[in-house]
């Protein structure tokens, strides 16, 4: 009885441990394996980026948005290393994904795939914000060379329409459902876009109206 009684506890010992072994016998080939993928994307990544910031150096890419004015757009940045950097964290994200797969930790293990899958479209959303701060910024200052009365409260108008619909479709790149935004600031458009046809139209018309008076007369003239 006593034999059997070590023997029964020594196996409950026991078996936790064993079942602690095999998984980690599991689970060790693929955290291995992730880690060399997160090593040599690593390595990869920063080889891009450092090229491609050599790149944009190369081209001047930061002397021609200071020359052109519009540093200011993205907040004086060095967008050469921003570029460099995105670029370097975007290939890494990729080969995070990779690496993802290779761990067997249930839950987790999808979770940290979920995150790594997401975090291509952060990047690109910060890309897409970029571009749309220097572009909306670009054509809000070729609207004030035009030099018309009024212009600049429309550039301005311009430029915080364009940078909020950037936003929004950068955010809807992450993730984040803005239909409702979307559709609020289009409405906002068309209403503004109607306002000022219609003021255009009336002022229009009272400019020529002593030209319409002359034209009638004349028509009731040859009548």
């Amino acid at each position: 009885m006593p034999i059997g009684y070590l023997e029964s506890t020594g196996q409950a010992l026991l078996d936790p441990l064993t079942q602690l072994w095999n998984r980690l016998v599991e689970i060790i080939p693929g955290f291995l394996a992730a880690a060399v993928v997160v090593v040599v994307g690593y390595v990869i990544a920063s080889a891009f980026g450092l090229i491609f910031h050599r790149f944009l150096e190369a081209t001047k890419v930061d002397a021609h948005l200071k020359k052109a004015g519009l540093s200011h757009s993205i907040g004086f940045i060095n967008l050469s290393h921003l570029g460099g950097a995105l670029l370097k964290w975007y290939i890494f994200a990729l080969f995070l994904v990779q690496a993802a797969g290779f761990l067997r930790l249930g839950i987790l293990s999808d979770q940290l795939s979920n995150l790594a899958n997401w975090l291509p479209n952060l990047f690109a959303a910060a890309i897409i914000m970029l571009a749309g701060l220097v572009l909306s910024d670009m054509v809000a200052d070729r609207m004030l060379h035009a030099k018309r009365k009024g212009v600049r409260v429309l550039s301005s108008i311009v430029r915080w329409f364009s940078i909020i619909f950037v936003a929004l479709i950068a955010i809807e790149k992450i993730g984040i459902d803005v239909s409702f935004a979307t559709n609020t600031i289009l409405l906002l458009i068309a209403g503004a876009a109607l306002g000022i046809a219609i003021a255009f139209g009336i002022g229009f018309g009272f400019a020529m109206k002593d030209e319409a008076k002359s034209v009638l007369k004349g028509l009731k003239k040859n009548w």
